[in-house]
């Protein structure tokens, strides 16, 4: 697998196979190829394979996963944030701990009984039946869930006949 760390640089010296300054391009990356046929500047250091391998090192890729590496702003925190702390804050709801009504996060169309239980109180779960408080919890948090779906819903139609409008 051609690598941008692992640079071979192999020469010809005829035209044959498709060549810049005698380096075979087939053998690099398509990032190091674009370099050095944009960068003509470089034909009197090109003898130097030290030179070519350092001068293509510079070059290295973007990476692939540049989203990830972005920073997103939370308008509801008012916070700049990474794309999984975005995800997480949007994928998570304020609830209450069906046990001790501490304030918790609830993650969104998450029906699990951890859901609805604060790290604390997560023994209550071992128990052999399942306390009616968890239950009743679940049961709201899944109307709320609905609810929250409902008004995305509408919202969004909303825009879409708005939309439409305009284009006719």
């Amino acid at each position: 697998m051609i690598n941008w760390r692992n640079i071979v640089i192999e020469r010809t010296k005829g035209p044959y196979p498709k060549n810049r300054y005698g380096i075979i391009l087939k053998n690099l990356l398509k990032v190091h190829r674009k370099f050095l046929v944009e960068n003509r500047h470089i034909k009197r250091w090109a003898q130097s394979d030290q030179f070519i391998k350092c001068a293509i090192k510079m070059q290295r890729p973007p990476l692939r996963n540049a989203a990830s590496s972005r920073i997103y702003y939370d308008w509801e925190n008012n916070l700049p944030v990474t794309q999984e702390q975005f995800k997480e804050n949007y994928n998570t709801i304020d609830w209450f701990c069906a046990i001790s009504n501490k304030p918790i996060k609830a993650k969104f169309m998450n029906f699990d009984l951890e859901n609805f239980v604060d790290g604390e109180y997560l023994d209550v779960l071992n128990a052999p039946m399942v306390d009616s408080r968890i239950l009743k919890s679940s049961i709201e948090f899944r109307k709320k869930c609905k609810e929250l779906l409902l008004n995305e819903r509408q919202e969004f139609l909303k825009v879409a006949k708005k939309s439409a409008k305009r284009r006719l």
